[in-house]
């Protein structure tokens, strides 16, 4: 996760991204890093990062890590089609 100028938080991991965008985050570009890769940018808010924390360091039967399984599989769907554009 990389942080830009405390404006962005930025990412080229799909799971965090699909996790972040269910949970009605903001996303601001999707931005190529190479011919292979690409990363999401993601406006910096106090509950992106709370969001961000939980992802990474809550327990895996934490309750707020749990989004709806047809939310999650269109945010994925989604974000796969913008990565392909």
């Amino acid at each position: 996760m990389k942080k830009d100028k405390d404006k962005y938080v930025r990412t080229t991991n799909l799971n965090v991204a699909v996790f972040l965008f269910t949970n009605n985050q903001q996303i601001s570009g999707i931005n190529p890093i190479n011919n292979e890769q690409k990363e999401f940018a993601f406006i910096k808010t106090d509950y992106l990062e709370e969001l961000i924390y939980l992802y990474k360091f809550a327990n895996k039967d934490d309750e707020r890590l749990l989004v709806p399984v047809h939310k999650y599989e269109q945010a994925r769907r989604e974000l796969l089609e913008r990565l392909r554009d």
